[in-house]
Parts: structure tokens; sequence; C-alpha cells
């Protein structure tokens, strides 16, 4: 049987925490390697982008991974949830322009756009609302979109705020908030339980 295998972030903000954890659990990895994969005692780490991570799960290329509640959602992964792992937080937050008489988003006129990176999770938010919106996909930099006329609202993560003042943008609305989780294949679940249950306990102890 291979090595249990877990995914973390390769590069963002979730990658420096993920890494001081897994040393804090006794699994320091080492980044000397241009290898996507590092053998760490009996576990396999692999260096995959956050956003990925939840499909690795998934499908059960890796057994368990460490990335964004968001991106769980957004990626629509059936995976478990097994622990919240303190770090990485922020909301998911739709933003107007400082000058707009919005301030609600039930104020936001029928057939609005709203760019975003998590069009799912931005659909779902408005169809939940009972609002007719037109959702555009943007990858990166988002906040521009209102500037440029592409759109009349964003949905968007924050922590601070500060990107969304740089950018003379205000909240109107929280969609959610998330964290970094440690996440698990299902059928991995099962038929590793030991092995994931010895892990989660490291982890668990070391957050």
């Amino acid at each position: 049987m291979r090595a249990l295998r877990m995914a973390i972030p390769n590069k963002g903000r979730l990658h420096k925490p993920s890494l001081e954890l897994l040393a804090r659990a006794g699994l320091s990895v080492s980044e000397a390697s241009r290898s996507y994969v590092v053998k760490v005692d009996d576990l396999e780490v692999v260096f995959a982008r956050a956003a990925d991570i939840p499909i690795y799960v998934h499908f059960g290329a890796v057994d368990l991974g460490i990335t964004g509640h968001d991106l769980v959602l957004e990626k629509e992964a059936d995976v478990y949830e097994l622990l919240d792992l303190g770090f990485g937080w922020c909301k998911m937050v739709v933003a107007v322009p400082e000058e707009s008489p919005v301030n609600s988003v039930y104020e936001l006129p029928q057939g609005s756009r709203v760019a975003t990176s998590f069009p799912r999770i931005a659909s779902s938010y408005f169809e939940g609302l009972g609002l007719s919106v037109e959702v555009v996909e943007v990858e990166g930099a988002v906040e521009i979109a209102p500037r440029l006329r592409l759109a009349d609202a964003i949905v968007d993560l924050a922590t601070t705020g500060a990107t969304l003042r740089e950018n003379r943008l205000k909240e109107i609305a929280v969609v959610l908030e998330a964290s970094a989780r440690l996440i698990c294949n299902k059928v991995s679940f099962r038929t590793r339980e030991r092995e994931i249950a010895s892990l989660v306990e490291r982890l668990r102890a070391s957050r």
C-alpha cells in the first residue's frame, strides 16, 4: 500500500502556515527540492495550488489536503472537513464603489453585473436571496472591475478590508467566513482510518 498522501498549498497565504503546522507536528518538510512530492516519514506531501486541492482530495489523488473552506465550497468537492486549522481566516464580501448609493445587496438593481473569482458561491448566494444578477467570472484583481465598468459590484475575499479601501470600495454584505481546513477523501477515511486518525490527532494538538 502506498504512503498516506497529503496535499498542501504550494504558495499563497496558506503555504507558510501549513508548513509551520506540519513542523509543529514533527513533520518538517524540506522545500530545498524542486519536486512536487516530498516524503516525510510515512507521509507523502504534495505541493499543489490551493484551488486544486479540493479536486485532488475529491477524486482520491491524495488522501488529505489543507485548503480554504471557501475553495471546498467553490469546487463543490464531496469531502470531509476534519479540522478547522485556525489560520487563514477571511470573509467573502459583496462590495460596491464608495460613491455608489447602494448600501445593501437588496438595493442592487436587477441584472447588475457582479465580478468574482467564486462564480458558484456568488451565484448560489444571490439566488438564495431571490436576486437576479449577472455573475462575471474573473481571475485576480477583482477589485478593479467596477472602476473599469466591467461590473457594478464584486464578490471577493477580505481580511482587514485594506484592499477594498485602496480601491475605493465599500462592503455591503458578508457572503461567508472561511479558514484553512484539513479535508479528507471519503473512501480514504474508511479504508485508512487508523493512519488518518493518528495524523489528525497530531495536527489537532499542534494547532
